[in-house]
């Protein structure tokens, strides 16, 4: 956080500051932050954008109402086509700086400023949204679970509205069948068994609070079985990968670490994206963590190539003074975790890029093609089935078996011969 002079703070607080004057207090703010020189020059072209909108429309002064019109303009530009996204991301987060720092005279810095998820839902459905929400918690299910059936209703609810639904007790089963085939032109074929199982967990919420009962019936049962091939890499290709970034900077350091990690362990990239310093117990050579997706602790040895990557990392990348106690930190200010697993996707996709590397799969371009290359190459090297799923933090073999579409050699063996069901008019 960074403070401001106690007098601006009751200045703003009047609303008789002139924008020039909240400009070059928020600039000041923002520099205070260890910013890159890029980033702040990118904050003084918004503000100046800001200030030709302002004087535009005759506005001296950053009210709450020119806050909001600059925000709607910003959205209805960008949505005509007229404004990149990334422009639209720049001038909304100066224009929001600006209203932080004349409402409280002081300014934090924060990874995203996004609106609440549940935002967009109606008045009349996001009580009930939260409360299925605080009712998943104490279902004993894993966050990521929580998290997927969550997501899932939090579409539903908004899309019942557009079919004039305006309370959950008028649903009828003919709606909750109508919502499943809703949810098909969102999900791909693979992925709506988990929707449609979310959907009966939301209908079972209903019932159990009272709001509306009969309509888990109507859910339609799914028995879709994920048939999309796995995508792997061959040994060369992942040493190539791992190797590409470059070792004299501390993002290249950081990235090296972490592909090596996925490489060598097939962590997931939510568990590498949230691995903290006391996971790591240096004198056993054993990484412990709590996985995000299963909720379970899983044990895995520290390499000794992954343990020199990650302390070469600690000891000459990652930036020293950071109060946070993940391993793998931003590179720029605020110096925090990454968000979320996706962050670490654009990690990989560089290296893919820096290293012309394909999958087997060709849209296949993440950490997770390091995972299912682990996988293959221990099924290669006729490792059982059962040492995979602990290996890899699977809860049974059933959620390994996917992997054996990979193994090429193997799969060639289950070939069946057509002699007998030759097609007619074959040669002979």
């Amino acid at each position: 956080m960074v403070l401001i002079s106690v007098d601006f703070y009751l200045e703003v607080r009047q609303m008789n500051v002139s924008l020039d004057v909240l400009i070059a207090r928020a600039d000041m703010a923002v520099s205070g932050l260890g910013h890159a020189p890029s980033t702040m020059w990118q904050y003084r072209w918004a503000w100046s954008q800001i200030t030709v909108f302002c004087s535009q429309r005759g506005a001296d002064e950053l009210t709450d109402e020119v806050t909001a019109s600059m925000l709607r303009f910003v959205a209805f530009e960008h949505r005509q086509g007229r404004m990149k996204d990334w422009k639209r991301k720049l001038l909304r987060k100066a224009v929001l700086v600006l209203s932080e720092v004349a409402r409280t005279g002081t300014y934090t810095w924060s990874v995203t400023r996004a609106s609440h998820r549940n935002d967009a839902l109606d008045a009349a459905f996001r009580p009930v949204q939260e409360q299925f929400e605080q009712w998943l918690t104490g279902q004993g299910l894993a966050q990521a679970t929580r998290d997927l059936y969550a997501a899932v209703a939090r579409r539903v609810l908004a899309w019942l509205p557009g079919r004039g639904i305006t309370d959950v007790a008028e649903l009828s089963p003919g709606d909750m069948s109508a919502a499943v085939v809703f949810l098909g032109g969102h999900y791909r074929p693979g992925s709506m068994r988990t929707a449609v199982t979310a959907v009966r967990v939301l209908c079972r919420f209903l019932e159990d609070s009272g709001s509306r009962g009969g309509l888990r019936a109507a859910v339609p049962a799914v028995s879709v079985r994920r048939v999309r091939a796995v995508a792997v890499l061959p040994a060369r290709s992942v040493e190539l990968l791992v190797d590409s970034p470059d070792p004299g900077t501390p993002i290249g350091r950081r990235n090296r670490a972490m592909l090596l990690l996925a490489a060598r362990t097939g962590l997931r990239p939510g568990d590498i994206a949230d691995l903290r310093l006391t996971d790591i117990d240096w004198r056993a050579a054993r990484i412990t963590v709590r996985q995000h997706k299963t909720a379970t602790m899983v044990t895995l040895p520290l390499l000794a190539d992954v343990g020199a990557a990650i302390a070469d990392y600690l000891l000459h990348g990652r930036p020293p003074d950071a109060g946070d106690d993940h391993v793998f930190l931003r590179s720029q200010a605020p110096h925090v975790a990454f968000s979320s697993s996706a962050d670490l996707y654009h990690v990989a996709a560089t290296a893919f890029a820096r290293t012309a590397s394909t999958s087997t799969v060709d849209t296949g371009r993440g950490m997770r093609v390091l995972r299912a290359s682990l996988a293959t190459r221990m099924l290669e090297q006729d490792t059982p089935l059962p040492v995979i799923a602990a290996a890899l933090g699977h809860r049974g073999i059933d959620s390994v078996k996917h992997y054996l579409g990979a193994d090429e050699a193997r799969m060639r063996q289950c070939c069946l011969g057509l002699a007998g069901i030759e097609p007619e008019g074959a040669r002979p």
